[in-house]
């Protein structure tokens, strides 16, 4: 274990943090609170932090290449602008009503990868679908029950996907020229574990860091998927880390403070560290 000191970048407290995501044009971090519909940006020079209260819940959001973001609400595909206006450019599984959207990124190529699960966690209802440069939603694959990632290796032939109620993590051949998803391996699991699989992001090396849901952790796992590093955080349930900063030499991680989060006092905070790592910058959406 790792003694890695977390920070409190911001204190206001999330029912379910998620979605992580540094602009490194703007120099703005923004993510969400899934339970209460907000969307969260902190301006990194002043550490000013607004709000935008959405309107349905929202798994994650993505950076667009004309500004703005592209966000997964419940049963829909939006653009929101940096101003708050939201614009609705296509349905999800609105006939599925326990089903949500929750986790997703946009891919070296340009689309914005999201997936959806069964709210109760009790079947495997959900799928990961790929929003398209011409707005059209395709299904990569269903069966799932809780989706989170996606994230790509530095070339962009791989995808990592996480099913969290199964515990696992699923490495896919990827072609990052036409979107397809190829054969998948088992990158990872925690079937023998306390906790679960949560986000993930990978580093410029293609090492692999997954926030631990019940495990207070998160691990860095090496292209291979052996356990390379684990840092331990002051919050049981971190969900979703990134790295940030001007050099993508930091760490955000998301956390929740709902259920067993509430014990924790720093449950629900942004908290920023030093992974002695440096990341990516996010990629753009390039439809309309």
């Amino acid at each position: 274990m790792t003694e890695t000191p977390a920070d409190t970048l911001c204190d206001i407290p999330c029912e379910l943090g998620e979605s992580t995501l540094w602009d490194d044009v703007t120099g703005r971090l923004h993510w969400v609170d899934i339970d209460r519909a907000l969307l969260f940006t902190l301006d990194w020079a002043t550490r000013g932090v607004a709000s935008i209260r959405l309107p349905a819940t929202v798994g994650s959001v993505g950076l667009r290449s004309g500004g703005g973001l592209v966000a997964a609400l419940r049963h829909a595909l939006a653009f929101v602008a940096d101003d708050g206006t939201v614009e609705v450019v296509a349905e999800v599984e609105s006939d599925v009503p326990g089903n949500r959207c929750n986790d997703g990124a946009v891919d070296p190529g340009g689309r914005f990868w999201f997936g959806t699960m069964n709210e109760t966690e009790a079947t495997a209802s959900g799928a990961f679908y790929c929003l398209r440069e011409d707005l059209s939603v395709t299904k990569a694959f269903g069966g799932v029950v809780v989706s989170n990632g996606p994230a790509w290796s530095p070339d962009g032939r791989t995808l990592y996907h996480v099913d969290s109620a199964r515990s696992r993590i699923t490495a896919y051949e990827f072609d990052p020229a036409t979107g397809a998803v190829g054969g998948g391996r088992l990158f990872a699991s925690d079937e023998d574990e306390a906790w679960f699989p949560d986000g993930v992001t990978v580093d410029a090396d293609g090492f692999v860091w997954n926030c631990k849901w019940d495990g207070g952790r998160i691990v860095r796992y090496s292209p291979d998927g052996r356990i390379d590093r684990v840092v331990e955080l002051p919050v049981p349930r971190p969900t979703r880390c990134a790295f940030v900063g001007p050099e993508l030499q930091l760490m955000a991680v998301t956390s929740a403070r709902r259920g067993r989060g509430a014990a924790a006092p720093r449950s629900g905070h942004l908290l920023l560290l030093d992974p002695d790592a440096t990341g990516l910058p996010a990629a753009r959406f390039t439809g309309r």
